[in-house]
């Protein structure tokens, strides 16, 4: 795993390839301008993991996928058309600007640069992945759709089974939550210009801080346990 500058995401700055492209941590206006059930599948189609993207969003049996397990993601992927451009048309999102796949190259350019390639793409691929705070494993879609056949023209119409958290709050309510919280700056109305990986990484602070703050005064009054302690919030966090 490609280790990020943790600092950089923190302020919302875009990851830097050596070629000078760069990739963005979509903010919350970005997700809500193309929806978040879009979000989701443009999320999907660049982790380039051939196995998800063609069984939760295309519907494909697993027995076809099955036939197909020894064979690179990247070739199978870019070896349709129609699928190939619903990739780059997701790569476009989190760039910042038109990505193509070029034949040619066997690549997907961005201002005659390669962007995506067979060399490169499962690093690509995990980088999109920390800038979205996304895990392969728990992002999962389920298709309403019975005719794979139909696959791409009903792309749209497949329904994600979006990531919840363990408390079962889902985008729109930690948004809310991180709105409601006292002293942190962060109201409806300057929401939208967070990254998605700072929404998470200040949600993920505002819970532990807020674990202190209950049993702050449980511990002052000495109610706790013998073998209790109080719960440390100025520690290094998990993104």
């Amino acid at each position: 795993m490609i280790e990020l500058d943790r600092l950089a995401l923190f302020l919302g700055h875009p990851y830097a390839l050596d070629s000078g492209l760069r990739i963005f941590s979509p903010t919350v206006n970005d997700i809500s301008s193309v929806g978040y059930q879009d979000y989701m599948i443009k999320l999907t189609l660049c982790s380039f993991d051939k196995n998800m993207i063609l069984s939760d969003l295309f519907g494909v049996s697993n027995d076809a996928i099955n036939e197909i397990s020894e064979l690179d993601d990247f070739e199978i992927l870019t070896s349709e058309e129609a699928i190939r451009n619903h990739i780059a048309s997701s790569l476009s999102f989190f760039v910042h600007g038109e990505v193509e796949f070029d034949p040619i190259y066997q690549a997907f350019m961005l201002e005659d640069r390669v962007l995506i390639s067979r060399n490169n793409y499962l690093e690509i691929a995990d980088v999109i992945k920390q800038l979205n705070c996304s895990k392969a494993e728990s992002e999962k879609l389920n298709t309403t759709s019975s005719k794979a056949k139909e696959m791409l023209k009903k792309m749209m119409m497949f329904e994600q089974k979006q990531k919840k958290q363990d408390d079962g709050l889902d985008f729109k309510d930690i948004l809310s939550v991180l709105c409601a919280a006292n002293g942190n700056g962060i109201d409806i109305f300057n929401v939208k210009n967070l990254t998605i990986y700072q929404v998470y990484e200040q949600f993920e602070r505002l819970t532990t801080k807020d674990s202190f703050d209950r049993i702050l005064p449980v511990w002052a009054n000495g109610h706790l346990g013998k073998d209790d302690k109080l719960p440390e919030w100025i520690k290094k966090t998990k993104l």
